[in-house]
């Protein structure tokens, strides 16, 4: 997680807007140089969630920020757009840049160990005629810190359902019993 803060000159938007530098539009390109460090090649995804600056309808903006959440699979690609945005640089030399925050977690990487341990649960499915897929997302847990230090880490066997996040989100009520008799077949198992 990171905010990129953008500080500017404000001026009258009317009558010298010449002599402002604005942060919303510095900001702004800096936002366009974030979504292009995304890679989906490699699972890796950077994406502006919120903004927010200006002072009022007729001023040219001083401050304006955003927080940025980035998502990552491996190391490497965590290394590389850590750089790039703490490297970020203002097109308006008029207009300063703060970066703040960083990689608050390590990624969770599929290793062999992983994979074995998807086998044992998709086998474990397949007894009670539960099919478990494989994916992998740039979501983020406690089970990241676990999986640095080597231990083989599934997540995301919670419940089947749609919309994280959003005013949609839902479970299937349908998955609850094989999903929990999955989970205890693993705990058991």
């Amino acid at each position: 997680m990171y905010t990129v803060k953008a500080h500017g000159i404000p001026a009258h938007a009317g009558l010298d807007p010449e002599k402002g530098a604005s942060a919303i539009l510095d900001l702004s390109r800096q936002i366009e140089r974030l979504h292009e460090l995304n890679d989906p090649s490699t699972g890796t995804t950077v994406n502006v969630c919120t903004i927010v600056g200006g002072t009022t309808t007729n001023v040219i903006p001083e401050h304006a920020e955003c927080a940025v959440d980035v998502r990552f699979e491996s190391a490497a690609e965590a290394e590389r757009v850590d750089s790039a945005i703490k490297a970020l640089k203002p097109f308006d030399e008029r207009v300063s840049l703060t970066v703040t925050g960083g990689i608050n977690r390590p990624p969770l990487e599929r290793t062999e160990a992983v994979a074995a341990l998807f086998e044992k649960a998709r086998s474990a499915g397949e007894t009670f005629g539960y099919e478990l897929g494989e994916m992998q997302v740039g979501g983020a847990s406690d089970g990241n810190f676990v999986a640095a230090l080597g231990v083989p880490v599934l997540d995301g066997l919670g419940i089947t359902g749609d919309g994280a996040h959003t005013l949609r989100e839902h479970i299937l009520v349908s998955d609850i019993p094989p999903r929990a008799a999955l989970v205890t077949s693993l705990i058991a198992g």
